[in-house]
């Protein structure tokens, strides 16, 4: 459910830690969405001669069967699967790279909270690399974990048994905030206490009505929780 500006979001007093996806949550999603939407079946369909139609169904298609596993999120894979240099993609498209509106300001009254932060991703580290390399992500926050270090990705439970005990994260005192329905469901399923989902994730494309997800437009909200 979308909340207004009146409604508290978060009981922040109980929180110690906040764990953040990275892209569509703390990065403006329409990077991704740009490389995976147009720039890759582009270049698909150049080099199988297909039409754009008939690559983007192909690549739609093969995205659907591997929603949620890690190859959906592996760049290699795609490369090796589409035979396009994914990778130059991504840095030929590395200008789009930002922060989604006040989630840089966001980070800077975390810290000043004196709250811990990591970036809690699917993405895998060529892509975080990027990232990084535009935003200097890493130094923004306590620790950058990539579902790709333990080899199962949020959607599992096993990654939150693993996540927890690594990084010593207590559920009850733990917000965790991502733009994915079925990661929101599998952490809520393990036991972090506090969601909050994305309801803008790409800043060319509406709001979403996340229906079952407390959330919100603009971290502008957060930030006047934490004062």
């Amino acid at each position: 459910m979308n909340v207004n500006r009146d409604h508290t979001l978060v009981p922040w007093d109980t929180i110690d830690t906040v764990l953040l996806d990275m892209d569509g949550t703390l990065l403006d999603l329409n990077y991704d969405n740009q490389i995976f939407s147009h720039l890759l079946p582009s270049a698909f369909a150049d080099y199988h001669s297909l039409t754009l139609e008939e690559a983007r169904q192909q690549l739609n298609d093969h995205m659907a069967k591997l929603k949620g596993t890690m190859d959906f999120y592996r760049l290699d894979y795609w490369h090796e699967a589409t035979k396009v240099d994914v990778l130059a993609l991504h840095e030929q498209a590395a200008d789009l790279i930002r922060f989604l509106p006040s989630a840089e300001a966001f980070l800077k009254v975390l810290s000043k909270h004196g709250k811990r932060v990591l970036i809690v991703t699917n993405a895998d580290r060529q892509s975080f690399t990027i990232k990084d390399r535009a935003l200097q992500l890493t130094t923004r926050v306590n620790e950058v974990i990539s579902s790709h270090d333990f080899g199962s990705p949020k959607e599992d439970n096993a990654f939150w048994v693993w996540l927890t005990e690594q990084f010593a994260i207590n559920p009850k005192n733990t917000l965790f905030v991502d733009d994915t329905p079925r990661v929101l469901r599998a952490a809520e399923v393990f036991g972090i206490a506090h969601t909050l989902a994305v309801a803008q994730p790409d800043q060319k494309r509406p709001p979403r009505d996340m229906q079952d997800w407390t959330s919100f437009k603009h971290y502008d909200h957060l930030i006047a929780e934490l004062g």
